[in-house]
């Protein structure tokens, strides 16, 4: 493939040959997976660039890199991004790509996977995929977030959810939510989530919220063990914007993003709204939404019991 674009050039314009790669740095069972990987991106005739943690943990483990540049930011030039773990590690991996829109392949080897399209031993034959444009690539989706408390240089945007809880052992605390400059409540709660489609199956789920398809544009509202039961778990516009503020007994709040958490001081006020930027998710055109619920979720198996 070498001098060719990896994708069609009907799919998506202007990509170029060079791969980058994100991996999780735990990846023992899949060793022998990963310098196969490599080898074939080599034989392919790609130019790889692999970040440097990953590229760390490699060399460690005696894999071959087969002369991929090691480098702590994404090249230019990449037209293909692959995240090699769990969808931790493809959140993180986003974060990677920024506001390049440099679409993602998730590899799984993690454990459900939501965000990965294939196994590491399915790369060759996804790569076929992407050049033959035989794939989908979904727009999803991230939340910009605004506070004055945020250390410098914080990537304050969110690919999955955004919440604002109690810190751990506090009692409740109260979130006042205003949505496009008008009140909508003060909620008295453990936290409130406000969730992307994306995020729908993970935080979101478990404190009962929707399960969201994830290429719509809306957002969740999923308060944390609400103190009223006239409070429920509430969908608005994808292009809502929304002011939040706490208040605590302790002082402080956390503020989580995906995967960070930040201490807060109570009555800060933190903006929530949809970025100017989206994250390119990579996956096969036969696995559905439908398929993921089936497949992850187990949606509508039958108990054996």
């Amino acid at each position: 493939m070498r001098d060719k674009q990896i994708y069609n050039h009907n799919n998506i314009d202007g990509l170029t040959n060079t791969v980058a790669i994100y991996g999780s740095r735990r990846q023992e069972p899949y060793l022998d997976g990963l310098a196969d990987l490599f080898s074939h991106l080599s034989g392919l005739g790609f130019r790889v660039a692999v970040h440097s943690r990953f590229a760390g943990y490699l060399a460690d483990k005696e894999i071959d890199l087969y002369g991929a540049e090691v480098t702590d930011d994404v090249p230019d030039d990449t037209g293909l991004v692959i995240s090699i773990g769990g969808d931790g590690t493809f959140l993180r991996a986003a974060r990677w790509v920024g506001k390049k829109e440099i679409p993602i392949l998730g590899v799984n080897t993690g454990h459900l996977g939501f965000l990965a399209s294939c196994r590491l031993g399915e790369v060759g034959d996804m790569l076929g995929c992407i050049y033959r444009g035989d794939v989908i690539v979904e727009k999803r989706m991230v939340l910009w977030v605004q506070s004055g408390g945020f250390p410098d240089g914080c990537w304050h945007y969110a690919l999955n959810e955004v919440a604002l809880l109690k810190e751990e052992t506090s009692s409740m605390i109260a979130v006042r939510t205003d949505i496009n400059g008008h009140f909508l409540a003060d909620y008295r709660c453990d936290g409130l989530i406000v969730s992307t489609p994306t995020g729908s199956t993970g935080y979101n789920l478990s404190a009962g919220g929707p399960i969201l398809e994830p290429t719509i544009d809306c957002m969740s509202l999923v308060p944390v063990a609400p103190h009223t039961l006239t409070v429920r778990p509430l969908v608005v516009g994808g292009g809502s914007e929304l002011e939040l503020s706490v208040e605590s007994r302790t002082g402080h709040f956390r503020l989580s993003l995906d995967d960070r958490s930040y201490l807060m001081p109570a009555g800060e006020r933190v903006r929530v709204k949809r970025a100017g930027f989206v994250t390119r998710l990579i996956r096969r055109k036969d696995s559905t939404f439908a398929t993921i619920l089936r497949d992850k979720l187990l949606w509508n198996a039958e108990s054996n019991g």
